[in-house]
């Protein structure tokens, strides 16, 4: 299984998505995932903010190697399914990689529904609040993927 966390900048949620989702899948023994990032609007080879690898650190997972990655129809086509921040978001992959439309989706839907909030700018605080409403949404995406996979 191939999932694709996008954002804007693939400087904060997506890459913490990423992260997180990976960390989870090592916890349960899951080599058959391979979990990436990419940002709508981004550029490839960038770092993960700074605040988002302290929110990252705090829960003892290493950000240091990661670099951004542009979305693009070709690194759409890879994945079997695409994990939007928000509903903009997803409006943008579509226009990107319109052929993605049957296999995108939004992180919220797994916690309750809604946008992820954009921490761009914030403090660590800021971070770690917007990854709080992220956590039990990849938490049960993680849940749900494990069972049926």
């Amino acid at each position: 299984m191939r999932i694709l966390f996008v954002c804007t900048g693939n400087s904060c949620r997506s890459p913490m998505a990423e992260l997180y989702f990976d960390e989870l899948c090592r916890r349960a023994g899951r080599n058959d995932f391979l979990v990436r990032s990419a940002g709508t609007c981004s550029w490839d080879g960038a770092l993960i903010s700074s605040p988002a690898a302290s929110v990252l650190r705090s829960l003892g997972i290493a950000s240091e190697n990661f670099r951004s990655s542009r979305l693009t129809p070709e690194l759409a086509d890879e994945f079997d399914l695409i994990i939007a921040m928000t509903a903009g978001h997803r409006r943008d992959i579509l226009e990107i990689a319109p052929r993605a439309a049957g296999k995108v989706k939004l992180l919220l839907d797994y916690a309750g529904g809604g946008d992820v909030p954009d921490p761009y700018g914030g403090s660590v605080a800021h971070y770690n609040e917007v990854f709080s409403h992220m956590k039990p949404a990849l938490e049960n995406l993680a849940a749900e993927l494990f069972k049926s996979k």
